[in-house]
This record gives C-alpha cells, structure tokens and sequence, in this order.
C-alpha cells in the first residue's frame, strides 16, 4: 500500500486513479468534503513563511508540516512536538536541514518529506537535486525520509512503482518505504499523538 501525504485535490476521479494505482492513504493539504469511500483521507497543515500564525490550529489536523525558508527555520521547528515533517518542494539547498539538523530530526521522530512534482518540473537540475538529497539523508541512521508526489490534478500523477525505480536508478536505494512504510507509521504516530488510536 502507498500513501500520497501531499494532496492539494479531493477530486473524485483523481481519488479512484489513487486508489487503482495502489495507494491506500492519503492527505489533503486542501479543504474539501471526506465523503470519498475510494481512500481514507487525513487532513495536513502545512506551515510556509507566510503562514506561521497556522500552527495555532494544529489540533484541527491529523499531520503537520513545515517547508522552511532556510536553515534557521529548521532550527527552530525540529524540537517543535506540533511537527511531523520537514517538507522539501523546492530546488533551495539553503531551505534543506544540515546534517546535525538531519541526526536531531531522527532523534525528534521528525520525518524529511520530498514533494517530488514541483522538484523534478526544474529537469536535470531536479533531478540532481533530488539525487543528492536521497543520497545524502537516506544514511542517516533513523531519519524517515517520504516521498509524496504534490498531486492538485490528474496529470500531476505518476505511478508509484516508477517513482520507486526512478530513485533506483538515480541514487541506489530502494525507496519502497519512502512511498509505503515510512508514511503510514508517519501519519499513525502523528494521529495517536494527537490523542487518537488507529
């Protein structure tokens, strides 16, 4: 089962191509009805440089992520328990965390999420970017990386199994977890410390 955390449509047909591509969660960054029975749907908040105010209503969502601006910002929201992820969307080595920032995130129980389509819409310069940052995070020991697409539309779409042999093939590592296991334990631990069991 994949799961997709960086949802910014409950458009239902893009929600049955999710479901028959084998994703088997999902979470909107969106407003938007949970009436669909294809998918469980969780809600994300997620925190930019304008928006910092929002963390007040972390309560109201089930994860919650932070796309920094640079490096002080990770400093200052890694040891935040309001926190799941540190969200990447962009090709700003300035907004990724060191890797002492790296080593606590995985001590905090912190995940790195790589939002791939806005990424790799760079080209060659995308996808050297994402070379690096899969072959320079995924050897810390602990840290949690996901991969979510950044999917608003049906055309933002990639199946899931190329995602994971195009990370094969750019840095060596099998990104399986990064697209099934480390997002499903993610949103469990997230949604049990906000007070609710799975």
């Amino acid at each position: 089962m994949f799961a997709e955390l960086h949802l910014a449509s409950v458009d239902k047909s893009l929600i049955k191509l999710l479901s028959r591509l084998g994703y088997g969660l999902v979470a909107i960054t969106v407003g938007g009805s949970n009436d669909i029975v294809e998918l469980p749907i969780f809600r994300k908040l997620v925190i930019t440089q304008n928006s910092t105010w929002k963390i007040s209503m972390h309560k109201n969502f089930d994860i919650v992520s932070v796309i920094p601006w640079n490096r002080f910002v990770i400093n200052k929201f890694i040891n935040d328990e309001r926190i799941d992820l540190i969200t990447i969307n962009d090709v700003d080595k300035n907004a990724l965390p060191s890797k002492p920032q790296a080593r606590v995130m995985a001590n905090e129980g912190k995940a790195l999420e790589i939002v791939l389509n806005p990424i790799i819409r760079h080209g060659e310069h995308g996808l050297a970017f994402l070379r690096d940052i899969i072959n320079e995070y995924s050897v810390i020991d602990g840290l949690k990386i996901v991969v979510s697409q950044g999917i608003s539309k049906v055309s933002d779409v990639r199946n899931p199994r190329d995602i994971i042999e195009l990370m094969r093939v750019l840095s060596n590592v099998d990104a399986k977890p990064f697209l099934s296991d480390y997002p499903s334990e993610i949103l469990v631990d997230a949604v049990y410390k906000r007070g609710v069991c799975l």
